[in-house]
């Protein structure tokens, strides 16, 4: 198996590096120097983080028990949350209590406008585990500062200032809109009395019919009185007709009896009833009509038995009429009392049909005055029953807190960015980067042409090549020279009149060295380029 073998141009690099140590070692250990330094007099960065829980308000919101009702209201919430962490009086009342750090000289008045960016650019507060706001009820706070006890004391105090924060805006909301809703219940109670004047003014108008006009306001009551009386008074119109219909039925009976007592016979009972004194003379009348039928079926009519039983019945008949015309008289009397007592309903009839019609008409006004009052005194409880919330927010912004802080402020086991071993090793990598590059630009590399940039200020170099074309150069042949004239016969075109020069060679590339071992170039041989 053949030997792995480098590239000749790592060799060539690394005798460059070897040969220019000068160059680039000192540019390595300055910059390692450097960030040696750098390291050991940058102040440590510690992070402390405050792990907080957020809610929302309870009050009025008997049902959510603290909760968000909705992720828009989480991330509202929340991003209020970030706001007051980076708010400047939040700041300056955190570094007013904590104090500025130990060792250092205060100028003027603490905190100053510097002092409360630098910590607004080290505080941070994000959901936990890269999460995004709205995903969770839990956040971070963290606060950076040059030592661990300063982070711890900044995050604890900036929990408990944003804590004051929020409640403060609390009780200001609050305030706000216990005076709106105030506001709100005096403009409800003024609309309750107007609407409540307007609806006494229209049941005085109404008057002892009041009960009536609510009855027919409110489909669920039922009838009220005065419809109960009008369909009474109906009622008794009806009897009152049937009955004037009887008594001139009655009257009509009695006059064709008055004519001929015979038909006192088919009298109705129901007359008879209302005529004793005729039940008795119908009875004796018939009671005699058959003791003469009796005594002329035995003895003749001249007879005097005869003659008195006809005497007799006659008595009866005589006394019949006479009766009868009392009886007329006191059925017309009675149809005349009748006649009277109807027209008399039918005036009271007329009287509650027209109280009934003036409630009607006004029945849709005094609807709509009465939704107007209960639509008030609905507004009004509303408006009370916020104006309650609203209060109980306030007295609980004074006493409780949305933020529950979970256990205390927590830092790492070292500082944050890299550590001083880290910073002086990248310190040295960089510089010899840096003095790498620079041997680079600076110094030839193997197989160049004389076509670096430092070529252009300071010329060529003594082991560049010169720069007319010698023989065998393919730029010694112009583009456009007429090529020599090619024989038909001859096998392909041939060499051309430039390859029959002595073989370039350049004194700064020896090709030859390393893999390369095809000989010395040839005429036109690319290899001498």
């Amino acid at each position: 198996m053949s030997q792995l073998q480098l590239p000749p141009q790592v060799k060539q690099y690394a005798d460059l590096l070897c040969k220019q140590w000068k160059l680039w070692v000192p540019v390595a250990v300055g910059c390692f120097l450097l960030a040696a330094t750098y390291s050991l007099v940058k102040p440590d960065q510690w992070q402390a983080t405050q792990s907080v829980l957020l809610r929302d308000e309870a009050a009025g919101q008997l049902s959510g028990q603290g909760r968000f009702d909705s992720i828009d209201t989480m991330k509202a919430a929340q991003e209020m949350v970030v706001e007051v962490a980076r708010n400047q009086a939040v700041l300056e009342a955190t570094l007013k209590q904590v104090g500025p750090p130990r060792g250092s000289r205060v100028k003027g008045d603490w905190p100053s406008l510097a002092d409360v960016e630098s910590l607004r650019k080290n505080v941070k507060v994000s959901p936990p585990n890269g999460a995004e706001f709205g995903t969770t009820e839990v956040l971070h706070l963290s606060v950076d500062a040059d030592n661990r006890e300063r982070a711890v004391l900044l995050a604890a105090t900036l929990c408990q200032q944003m804590d004051i924060a929020l409640k403060n805006i609390r009780n200001r909301r609050a305030d706000s809109v216990i005076a709106e809703l105030e506001n709100a219940e005096l403009l409800a109670q003024q609309e309750l009395a107007r609407a409540t004047d307007a609806l006494k003014a229209e049941e005085t108008k109404v008057g002892s019919d009041l009960g009536e006009l609510r009855s027919l306001n409110d489909a669920q009551s039922g009838d009220g009185n005065l419809r109960n009386a009008w369909n009474q008074i109906k009622q008794q119109i009806r009897d009152g007709e049937a009955e004037l219909v009887k008594l001139d039925e009655q009257l009509n009976i009695l006059k064709e009896a008055q004519n001929d007592p015979d038909n006192l016979i088919a009298t109705p009972n129901q007359l008879l009833e209302s005529q004793p004194s005729l039940r008795r003379l119908k009875d004796g009348l018939v009671d005699a009509q058959l003791r003469t039928s009796q005594l002329m079926g035995k003895m003749s009519k001249s007879h005097p038995q005869v003659l008195s039983a006809v005497a007799a019945e006659q008595e009866v008949r005589n006394k019949l009429r006479g009766e009868l015309e009392i009886a007329v008289r006191g059925v017309q009397a009675d149809l005349q009392l009748q006649r009277s007592r109807l027209k008399s309903i039918n005036s009271q009839e007329a009287d509650v049909r027209q109280r009934l019609d003036s409630l009607a008409n006004i029945r849709a006004g005094y609807a709509n005055l009465v939704a107007d009052v209960e639509k008030c005194t609905l507004v009004l409880r509303t408006a009370h029953e916020q104006l309650a919330d609203a209060k109980a927010n306030k007295r609980a912004s004074e006493t409780s807190s949305l933020i529950t802080r979970i256990d205390r402020p927590t830092t790492g086991e070292y500082p944050m960015g890299p550590s001083k071993t880290v910073i002086a090793g990248g310190g040295l990598l960089g510089g010899m980067m840096l003095g790498i590059g620079i041997v680079v630009l600076l110094t030839p590399m193997p197989g160049s042409q004389g076509r670096r940039w430092t070529d252009r200020l300071w010329g060529r170099r003594s082991t560049d090549t010169s720069t007319a074309p010698t023989a065998g150069d393919r730029r010694a042949v112009p583009r456009m020279a007429e090529q020599p004239p090619v024989n038909p016969d001859a096998a392909g075109r041939g060499r051309r009149a430039t390859d029959q020069a002595p073989p370039a060679t350049y004194p700064e590339v020896d090709r030859r060295a390393g893999s390369d071992r095809r000989g010395a170039a040839a005429p036109g041989d690319r290899r001498g380029q």
